[in-house]
């Protein structure tokens, strides 16, 4: 199990961090065959679930983020559905940085409900600034949610290209007057010429 503790920093690529250590203690058998990736993100999540403590949940997101495992990933991932705002949070800041969240598994999920999922993804997606991700925000500026058609104008901003400027331009005239100025202010940022 210790192998899927290893933390991935500058300092010290081998340190183990006692958090995630106690989080996921007793997770595995000691004897026989390791757990899969999707057993010990299950397990993981039931964990976290469970602790009352706000903090103390938030401090083990860090955590977690912060382990190069796939099931770290695959947990962080999951944690786009919580009901808090607070753990999506955290999840989006951590997966945007990651490369092994891979951006296929974002882009189908995109597809799905409810809306604060969608709205997370974008968000990553945004952080990202991946050109590949716009034809999987091309299925979203229709969205009836207003934060998600917002957050696709603001990713698309921030991705740029030209079939991102004509979605932006489509955002433009949307109804709801804070996706309006999202996109504006998107082709605002990518247009060349400015006019006084």
């Amino acid at each position: 199990m210790v192998k899927f503790l290893r933390r991935t920093s500058r300092d010290d690529a081998a340190a183990l961090d006692e958090q995630a250590m106690d989080l996921i203690a007793g997770l595995a058998p000691a004897a026989g065959p390791a757990p899969g990736v999707e057993a010990i993100a299950r397990a993981v999540l039931r964990k976290l679930n469970i602790l009352q403590s706000r903090d103390k949940k938030m401090k083990m997101l860090r955590s977690i983020g912060r382990l190069d495992s796939a099931w770290a990933c695959a947990v962080l991932f999951e944690l786009l559905s919580d009901p808090s705002e607070d753990a999506r949070d955290a999840a989006v800041r951590e997966l945007a940085h990651r490369d092994d969240c891979p951006c296929g598994k974002l882009y189908e999920r995109l597809k799905r409900p409810p809306w604060y999922v969608k709205s997370s993804i974008l968000r990553i997606l945004c952080l990202r600034k991946d050109a590949a991700a716009v034809d999987a925000i091309k299925g979203v500026i229709e969205d009836p949610n207003v934060e998600v058609r917002r957050w696709a104008a603001l990713a698309l901003g921030r991705i740029g290209g030209e079939e991102a400027r004509a979605l932006l331009l489509r955002l433009a005239k949307d109804k709801n007057a804070y996706v309006k100025q999202a996109a504006t202010d998107a082709l605002d940022k990518l247009c060349e010429f400015k006019f006084s």
